[in-house]
């Protein structure tokens, strides 16, 4: 991964060129640590350009900064798309059931069980009958607007959760996406979402403990429950070993087929960046 702003990682396709920008589609990911883009080709629905920039500081001010200088300073940003999609990834959020949601509560419920920040963004999930209501700092969500005032918001939950649904799955499966030092843990049975929740790690024995947490609050068997990996994780970590000493069954995630990806992604595990690449398909 990126180390800091002067050292961005970056995956260009040879054919990969600004001058077309119009034909690309630009999809986005902000979370409080990285910022994050890869562009897809429109016209052989390929991606051929992805950056990742992780931020240096850990104050909201300053990300926001940071944020304005990556966007002002990137001269692929500064050109036109055909169309535009964010994700902001790992902020405060909750599922509320449609039949109980009241727009008036949602400031309310999100504090309930984290502190929030001042802007509150809702997206709907109609397959599970459910809202996602999630909060972002307001000096990030209006850098985002400014630079790109068309484009088209999720939370990062969303895109996975719809994403998710769409694999074939005949018992309980738990949906394992990890972002450096954080684990979104979202568990189906069949076809309905049971658990959705996230969670701050810093060990691998952190990871493993709310993976069978999660379980736990379920009465689910890690013997018996499916597991499948996305995101920061690899076959040869220690965090996957561990996990494997418990969990009968689990795999690592691969990329939406209905894509195609230029050969210079084939560095990246096929796990890696699921939601960025998928959001394509929930704009």
């Amino acid at each position: 991964m990126a180390t800091g702003e002067n050292n961005p990682k970056l995956i260009s396709a040879d054919n990969f060129s600004v001058e077309l920008s119009e034909q690309y589609h630009l999809s986005i990911e902000v979370s409080l640590s990285e910022f994050k883009f890869v562009i897809l080709d429109t016209k052989d629905i390929t991606y051929k350009h992805l950056e990742i920039h992780q931020f240096n500081s850990k104050k909201f001010d300053r990300i926001s900064d940071e944020l304005r200088t990556i966007i002002s300073n990137n001269n692929v940003l500064k050109n036109t798309f055909s169309s535009l999609s964010v994700a902001y990834s790992n902020f405060p959020s909750t599922l509320i059931p449609c039949s109980v949601y009241n727009q008036a509560d949602e400031s309310k419920i999100l504090s309930l069980n984290t502190d929030i920040f001042e802007c509150i963004l809702r997206d709907e999930i109609t397959s599970q009958n459910a809202k996602l209501i999630y909060s972002v700092p307001e000096k990030i969500k209006s850098t985002i607007d400014t630079f790109f005032p068309k484009i088209k918001s999720n939370s990062l939950e969303t895109i996975l959760i719809k994403e998710y649904e769409k694999i074939t799955r005949e018992k309980p499966t738990a949906y394992i996406n990890i972002n450096q030092n954080s684990v979104l843990i979202t568990i189906f049975n069949k076809k309905n979402l049971i658990f959705n929740n996230s969670f701050d790690f810093i060990t691998k024995e952190d990871l493993l403990y709310y993976v069978l947490f999660s379980f736990e609050q379920l009465k689910f068997s890690p013997e018996k429950t499916k597991v499948i990996l996305f995101g920061d994780i690899n076959f040869f970590e220690e965090k996957y070993k561990l996990m494997y000493d418990y969990i009968r069954e689990i795999d690592f995630g691969k990329r939406n087929k209905s894509l195609t990806y230029d050969d210079k992604f084939n560095c990246l595990e096929e796990c890696d960046h699921f939601g960025l690449f998928s959001q394509i398909l929930c704009a």
